[in-house]
């Protein structure tokens, strides 16, 4: 049995997990009202309520006594007549969601009646007076192969309803009576608006033959235009199109549902209950959310795990603020080491983050200088064509940074820019033009986090910022930034090691929490999945960033940040 439910939980999981299975099941129990109210709205609907004998038969008449024996002629003659006469009774009704117009019919709808043959119809119950008269002049009768068209109407049935009777009860010398020649009717520019009904009533004589039962066969015929619907009520077919999907409904909620309940443990995680908080870097928690849905997969429920990103050192601060107590279910993130200490702060090195300075495509520049950064920077340069490599033309620099709570910006001054040289003054809302301190020396806006900051390099002429490599992948791909290489290097993890020699815009993700990770707890659980989990590797690689433990080049790598 527990193989069974790891089954059904992997079969959701393949399914993309619980949401896309209800939205699955909502669309399979949408299905037939999708059809009924807007794929196939017109529906002429029709049920056979009555199909038998009129009930008059020569042992009514005669008392079971022999009519052959008994009785005036033309007595036995009725009794012949009734014994072969049936009636049947159609329930015709429009039974979708728009007015049935008679150009909506391909052929119109008819009912042929085996080998019995047409006396006399009429309408009844319809739903108006006007829809009653519109029937009764839209019915026309034709034989039985439908061999010439039908151009009799009711009038002339009627006509010849009297004849025939007259016929019967006055038989004619040497001569049987002639069968009338009408095995269907038709219904002609048949107009139903929504909800509309009506019976029809059809008075069918058997050809003479063997006493008994009469058949009693009831064909239709009709086709409407498009998507338009004719159908018989009454028939029980077993595979329809509810039934099919309300049995997938049904297949579908079972699966979900044993699946959630029996949501597999993975033995190799030490799973734990409770409550867990991590902030921090902007960078790093969109991998931090993916970290954690991964070990509420392999524990359930009941590990909760939640995520903000407040900035590096606003959370590492928060660590360190916070009560002892409520600080048991707090852990933050650290775009590199935090120079905060104290309060028992403890730290674990996750993994590697490369940054990329970019600049919007069209500025034309594919390498930078660290010196030429500097004066952009500082506001020695504000326009591109005082750039070398920058392709000469006028287009005023606009910088998009992050705030003082960055962790990426600390490693952008101290790594890239050098001492001496910040960021500079804020003098930009819009990012521009300078709106919020005109005097200040070039054009610099602030963002709050990497996302927003390649949203607009990308669109900004001449913006030049920095992010990390997972943050700028869609942009650079899409050809809307480009990322410069710095003193003609670019990350390589057999160069980066090298003092003054690699590429200097990395740093090691630091894991913080405040003092020991006590057994059997949740943070202690989840700080070493992060940390060490063959899953949670995994993870981080799929999201664009390398794993400390990965091997030991870039356990060597982490640890020189």
């Amino acid at each position: 049995m527990a193989a069974v439910l790891e089954w059904l939980a992997r079969l959701v999981g393949f399914f993309g997990g619980a949401g896309p299975v209800i939205f699955s099941i909502v669309l399979l129990v949408a299905t037939p009202f999708v059809d009924r109210l807007l794929v196939r709205r017109k529906r002429v609907i029709f049920r056979v309520l009555y199909n038998s004998k009129i009930g008059v038969g020569p042992e009514t008449l005669h008392d079971g006594a022999d009519p052959a024996a008994h009785g005036p002629p033309q007595l036995r003659q009725v009794a012949r007549l009734l014994d072969r006469m049936s009636m049947v009774v159609i329930r015709i009704r429009n039974g979708g969601t728009y007015d049935i117009e008679p150009e909506d019919f391909e052929r119109p709808l008819s009912f042929t009646f085996g080998g019995r043959v047409v006396w006399n119809a009429r309408i009844s119950e319809a739903s108006t007076p006007e829809l009653r008269e519109e029937l009764r002049n839209g019915l026309r009768f034709f034989p039985a192969e439908d061999s010439r068209p039908a151009r009799d109407n009711l009038l002339t049935v009627r006509q010849r309803l009297g004849e025939r009777l007259t016929r019967w009860v006055v038989p004619q010398s040497g001569q049987d009576v002639a069968e009338p020649g009408w095995h269907g009717v038709r219904i002609d520019g048949l107009s139903l608006k929504r909800g509309q009904k009506a019976k029809l009533v059809v008075v069918l004589r058997e050809p003479n033959g063997p006493e008994g039962e009469i058949t009693k066969v009831v064909r239709t015929s009709g086709k409407m235009r498009d998507t338009g619907l004719i159908k018989d009520e009454g028939e029980r077919r077993r595979v329809t199109l509810p039934r099919v999907s309300g049995a997938l409904a049904g297949v579908l909620t079972a699966v979900l549902v044993l699946g959630l309940m029996s949501r597999p443990v993975d033995g190799t995680v030490a799973c734990a209950v409770g409550d867990l908080r991590v902030e921090g870097s902007s960078v790093f928690m969109p991998a931090m959310r993916a970290l954690a849905e991964e070990y509420r997969s392999a524990c359930g429920d009941d590990a909760r795990v939640t995520t903000e990103a407040t900035g590096s050192l606003e959370g590492v601060r928060g660590v360190i603020e916070a009560d002892p107590a409520p600080s048991r279910g707090l852990v933050a993130l650290s775009d590199g080491r935090s120079d905060e200490t104290g309060g028992g702060l403890r730290s674990y090195k996750i993994a590697i983050v490369v940054y990329h300075v970019v600049v919007n495509s069209g500025v034309g520049l594919s390498a930078v200088r660290a010196a030429d950064l500097r004066k952009i920077y500082d506001g020695t340069w504000t326009d591109w064509k005082q750039v070398p490599g920058a392709g000469g033309r006028s287009l005023p620099i606009r910088i998009v940074g992050r705030g003082q709570n960055s962790g990426t910006r600390q490693l952008f001054e101290r790594q890239v820019l050098g001492p001496g040289t910040g960021e500079g003054l804020l003098s930009s809302n819009s990012c521009l033009e300078k709106d919020r301190n005109p005097a200040a020396p070039v054009i610099r806006c602030e963002r709050d986090d990497n996302a927003e900051i390649i949203q607009k390099i990308s669109t900004i002429p001449g913006a030049i910022g920095y992010a990390d490599e997972v943050s700028i992948a869609e942009a650079r791909g899409a050809g809307s930034v480009t990322a410069l290489t710095l003193d003609g290097r670019a990350f390589a993890s057999a160069t980066a090691a090298r003092p003054g020699e690699g590429y200097p815009f990395w740093t090691t993700e630091y894991l913080y929490f405040r003092g020991p990770l006590e057994p059997g707890s949740l943070k202690a659980s989840f700080v070493e999945f992060v940390r060490s989990h063959v899953r949670a590797q995994a993870r981080l690689s799929a999201t664009g960033f390398q794993p400390c433990t990965a091997s030991p080049a870039t356990r060597e790598l982490c640890d020189l940040r």
